[in-house]
């Protein structure tokens, strides 16, 4: 009785040990505040920017946004988790960037934990798969879009086998809160269907009845929180010629594809799973030659890895063949909806799968060494635990090091001595103060462009910017900007591709710097040779000045207002300041 106690309280201690292994990456994000080191791309650059003028016009009824493109659309700057809007209304934003970021580290640590656990029993193995989940370097601007799909799928559980059904749509409706329909959403309600349908044709909807009205709570949720976006797709409400109609979709080399997806993921969904890959690999193959000799609940485990490998080598493929040279010309021939719509995000289901199965071979692993030991196969066992160890400890390593947790941890020791860019290094709010009291006009008088540097920074510090960035924009402001930036354009031919057949960067691009890089920190020494624009157009469109990291040679239409540029001994820029003449 004592030693069953004394494991209980043991088995705990991991949960509670695990939880707080999350919070303290938390908490350190807390201590750095604007100090904190993260991915600026498509966060920083874009959907932070989505919340904040979301939370500026909540409840408003505003259709555009005077501060962005001359007015864009609420559509055009849409934040991927709509809930997560009210933290920006009632938090600063950095603060309400990291809350939003440790809730949803909370949650995937809570949804995979609660997952592995029902599945193995073993809170040590849930605590551990658990840790290792909430660390990965996912974009927490999504909200629970990938951080929370073990938590929905604990909730689905519940509601599939009817318990706890009042705590299980309540996790339904926060999930449909605070992700996004476009990005996975879709993926989820239609897998959901499809099983409903199985359901029904076997006849066992009504044994699962809440199951079904979890599904649909799920897509109402979703409507209500995306009707502005739906109605734009269907052709209603604030509907506008969108410049999605002139991008151009290129194929992939299959292979490649199939890779990256399988293997390592790619920006967006940072599972670095190849480990895992290789470790649930060496677990198949063995287990197949052995699997009709192992007890029958090590059976079913190994029966549930095939079936989670191989929706993963799905998902895999899906994507390899959406992004294929075939489907993409195809997708570009028919246009409309199916040319813009990326269905290969299906993939990102794959996340969490990747990190059912590490738990559930780590389980199955220390299953077939007391096995091996119960049967008088030491050298056996020890194999098998030198294999379970190098994949833990491998597995456990790789996801530290590209965590944001492993680079917040170097700041806090390093200081500025760390060079990673910071949330106040991306957003200079000192600098842009400086250059704000120095112009002394009305913000809302003007519009503001920048190089060098993304429009982003300018934005976020209150500044009306005519370049940005969006997916979902007007085309006829697409074709009104473009001939600011035709000059360019016209002498780089993969840049006017660039633009003319993605155009999601509004940015004044440029033939000599490219279309990869934006962030040119202080006493960069770049000297460009012949830069041209057409600031006639920009002024028509009401530019007045310029911000550029990059001191600017003789450029016809600008006046450099002061010799040196505005910046800080601890800033990352320092942005010249031009006026429009």
């Amino acid at each position: 009785m004592k030693r069953a106690y004394a494991g209980i309280i043991r088995e705990k201690w991991y949960s509670i040990i695990g939880f707080l292994m999350v919070s303290v990456a938390g908490t350190v994000a807390l201590i750095l505040q604007e100090d904190i080191v993260t991915n600026y791309h498509d966060q920083l650059d874009g959907e932070v920017l989505a919340y904040i003028l979301h939370a500026k016009y909540l409840l408003q009824n505003v259709e555009n946004y005077p501060e962005l493109m001359n007015g864009i659309s609420g559509n055009g700057l849409f934040p991927p988790a709509p809930l997560v809007t009210v933290l920006y209304k009632v938090c600063k934003p950095h603060i309400a960037y990291i809350l939003n970021a440790v809730f949803c580290m909370i949650c995937g640590y809570t949804g995979m934990y609660l997952c592995i656990k029902q599945f193995t029993g073993s809170q040590a193995i849930a605590a551990l798969t658990s840790v290792l989940f909430a660390y990965l370097p996912l974009f927490s601007v999504y909200g629970l879009c990938q951080y929370g799909l073990p938590f929905l799928f604990y909730a689905l559980y519940l509601l599939y086998n009817r318990k706890n059904t009042i705590l299980a749509v309540g996790m339904v409706a926060l999930y449909g809160a605070m992700s996004s329909l476009v990005l996975v959403g879709y993926a989820v309600i239609g897998i959901g269907i499809l099983f409903c349908a199985f359901l029904f044709y076997r006849k066992k909807w009504k044994e699962h009845i809440w199951l079904v009205y979890g599904i649909l709570l799920l897509t109402g949720v979703y409507l209500i929180f995306n009707s502005s976006l739906v109605l734009q797709v269907l052709g209603f409400g604030n509907a506008y010629p969108s410049h999605k109609e002139v991008i151009v979709r290129y194929g992939q080399n299959f292979w490649n594809s199939f890779k990256t997806i399988f293997a390592c993921g790619t920006v967006h969904t940072a599972a670095h799973q190849f480990l895992i890959v290789i470790y649930a690999t060496i677990l198949c193959i063995i287990s197949f030659f052995i699997r009709k000799k192992v007890p029958l609940q090590i059976k079913m485990e190994i029966n549930v890895v095939y079936l989670l490998y191989g929706l993963n080598l799905f998902f895999a493929l899906f994507y390899a063949c959406y992004q294929s040279s075939a489907v993409a010309e195809l997708r570009n021939q028919v246009g409309g909806i199916f040319k813009e719509f990326q269905a290969d995000r299906l993939y990102w289901l794959s996340i969490p799968l990747w990190y059912f199965i590490f738990g559930i071979s780590i389980d199955l692993s220390f299953k077939a060494v007391k096995w091996l030991k119960d049967n008088h196969r030491g050298v056996c066992a020890g194999g098998v635990f030198i294999i379970l160890s190098f994949f833990t400890i491998g597995c456990s390593a790789v996801v530290y090091y590209y965590s944001d947790f492993h680079r917040n941890v170097h700041r806090l020791r390093y200081g500025e001595g760390y060079e990673q860019v910071t949330w106040g290094d991306f957003y200079a709010s000192d600098v842009f103060e400086q250059i704000d009291e120095y112009i002394v006009e009305d913000k809302k008088e003007y519009r503001t462009l920048s190089f060098g540097i993304y429009p982003a920074a300018a934005l976020y510090n209150g500044f009306y910017c005519l370049d940005g960035y969006s997916n979902n924009y007007s085309l006829d402001y697409m074709k009104h900007f473009r001939k600011i930036i035709a000059p360019e354009l016209m002498k780089n031919e993969a840049l006017r591709l660039y633009f003319d057949q993605w155009g999601c960067r509004c940015y004044l691009l440029s033939a000599e710097l490219g279309s990869n890089r934006f962030l040119y920190p202080k006493g960069n020494n770049i000297e460009l040779e012949n830069l041209e624009y057409d600031f006639e157009q920009a002024k028509r469109m009401g530019a007045r000045y310029l911000f550029s990291a990059i001191k600017l040679p003789n450029v016809k239409g600008i006046k450099l207002m002061r010799g040196k540029p505005f910046q800080t001994d601890t800033s990352y820029y320092g942005i010249y300041l031009y006026k429009i003449v």
